[in-house]
């Protein structure tokens, strides 16, 4: 939901109107060593980010479009990424805002990795309770987002609060979190119930007890229920110079053009 969406949608212009090359890079295949049941510590070689960039983007004499890739010849580091700033600080939201944006959204996408280094990511109905969220799968065997949780519990969920594409900017405005944190079946029954309450609550708050108590007796033997001992929370908006609490989330923010487009006719 950022400009690059549009960047990617210019290239394919150029590419297609032969105005430029495109500089193809394929991601080498996941390396034995590289796997979560590997010993190896040795890393692949690194790769530059201008093999990545189009050519037509990296003209001399721009500074506009060559701002983003002035470090283009660098290579691109090949360490974990999770406690990296976010790099727009004028659009990062606070841990309350980022908590505001998760209470506000009822779906998120899970982000789930098996052991050999293959990324899975499917939605979920995910509710915070305390410090903690929860959200459920089936409890048969054969789920690939459970069994990827049980291979690897390190996940992310990414909580999409708004998403309205203002086309005379090229741009979105957006107000998104991502929680990251280690997931685990939940186990004890207190906790399992309480967390299956709170789900349902979440989302079906307009059903009566005796509605949910049905539910939960004929469908809860079959579910299982994880919890996401949480390690970071982030938020990021468009609007985020200018967030107002109640307000931002649920009301499109104009923020006007970027420099480059303030004079320019729609």
């Amino acid at each position: 939901m950022r400009l690059e969406v549009f960047f990617i949608g210019f290239s394919v212009f150029f590419w297609k109107s032969g105005l430029s090359t495109i500089r193809r890079f394929t991601a080498p295949p996941i390396a034995a060593d590289r796997r979560l049941t590997g010993s190896s510590t040795k890393k692949p070689d690194m790769v530059s980010r201008r093999m990545i960039v189009p050519a037509a983007l990296t003209s001399a004499g721009d500074p506009i479009r060559n701002a983003w890739i002035r470090e283009g010849d660098a290579a691109v580091p090949n360490e974990s990424t999770v406690n990296r700033p976010m790099r727009r600080k004028a659009r990062e939201l606070t841990l309350d805002q980022a908590r505001e944006v998760i209470d506000f959204t009822e779906h998120a996408v899970l982000a789930t990795c098996d052991a050999e280094g293959f990324p899975y990511a499917v939605p979920v109905s995910p509710v915070m309770v305390g410090d903690a969220l929860y959200f459920h799968s089936t409890g048969l065997p054969g789920g690939r987002k459970a069994d990827n949780m049980l291979m690897n519990p390190n996940v992310s969920l990414c909580f999409i609060g708004k998403a309205t594409t203002l086309p005379q900017w090229y741009s979105v405005d957006f107000a998104s979190a991502v929680v990251t944190g280690k997931a685990h079946p939940v186990t004890d029954e207190k906790e399992w119930r309480e967390a299956f309450e709170a789900i349902l609550r979440r989302h079906a708050p307009g059903n009566s007890k005796v509605r949910n108590d049905v539910q939960f007796k004929v469908r809860g033997p079959l579910a299982m229920v994880w919890k996401v001992e949480i390690e970071k929370i982030t938020g990021k908006a468009r609007g985020a110079s200018k967030w107002e609490k109640g307000k931002s989330i649920s009301e499109v923010q104009d923020m006007g053009p970027s420099a480059w487009l303030k004079d320019v006719p729609l």
